[in-house]
């Protein structure tokens, strides 16, 4: 048997020995240096936040028409604050759109849409709107809760933007808007697809201020101004919109 010898003593390398204890004078030194250095500096989010571009202003739909102090300019900005006061303009969805979103685009910005048409449409009252007691007899009749349906409330704050008439009035006076078909035919129905949703909520629009005097409107939007033409195009999803 091989003799055991005693384990090698550990050798403390002068490198790594610790470095010597700053004076105290020499540590207040160091720490008021770093504490003004860092009230000089920016830190990472104040940086990265005044490196980043401001937003650009979104447009106001329309605006392009005419300044605030023109008759149309005035008529645009009622429609928007009136879309922006409604919650059902901008909460209720249908195909990716808002009533909002969907009237700025299609009417608002519409270029085949006049500003004379713009301006009548606050003109026309509910009674030229208005379904009378026998039709919206029917429209109960087949869709007991057409009020409570998102398409309805969609429609009706597209509408009631336009003409400034109360929405709750509105509804109460026309409950087809925003069904599918015609109250005085066979075929009349809450749509379940959105995109026939979209396009009648959009038709009933325009088709039911064509029938309150307001001439050109379904052209404008659909590209053929009879009611039943207009109906069809907007049912394969046409339009110039």
């Amino acid at each position: 048997m091989s003799r055991i010898d005693s384990r090698p003593r550990v050798i403390s390398n002068p490198t790594t020995a610790p470095a010597r204890a700053q004076p105290a004078a020499q540590q207040a030194a160091n720490v008021a240096r770093a504490t003004a250095v860092g009230h000089t500096q920016v830190n990472s989010f104040e940086g990265a936040a005044r490196a980043r571009p401001a937003a650009a202003a979104q447009p106001i739909p329309g605006a392009w028409r005419g300044g605030p102090d023109t008759e149309v300019g005035k008529a645009v900005q009622s429609i928007v604050s009136r879309l922006q006061a409604n919650p059902d303009a901008n909460n209720i969805t249908i195909k990716g759109d808002t009533a909002a979103s969907l009237f700025s685009r299609a009417i608002l910005d519409s270029k085949h849409v006049t500003n004379e048409q713009l301006i009548a449409m606050a003109n026309v009252s509910l009674d030229q709107l208005a379904s009378d007691e026998k039709t919206k007899a029917k429209v109960y009749k087949k869709v007991p809760n057409v009020r409570d349906l998102p398409v309805h409330k969609f429609t009706v704050a597209m509408m009631s933007a336009a003409t400034g008439i109360d929405p709750q009035k509105l509804s109460e006076a026309v409950p087809d808007l925003g069904l599918t078909g015609a109250p005085n035919t066979p075929l009349l129905y809450a749509a379940k697809g959105e995109g026939m949703q979209r396009s009648t909520a959009l038709h009933d629009f325009t088709d039911y201020l064509r029938g309150a005097g307001i001439k050109g409107l379904n052209k404008a939007v659909w590209g053929v101004e009879n009611r039943v033409l207009s109906a069809i195009v907007s049912a394969v999803g046409g339009g110039r919109y």
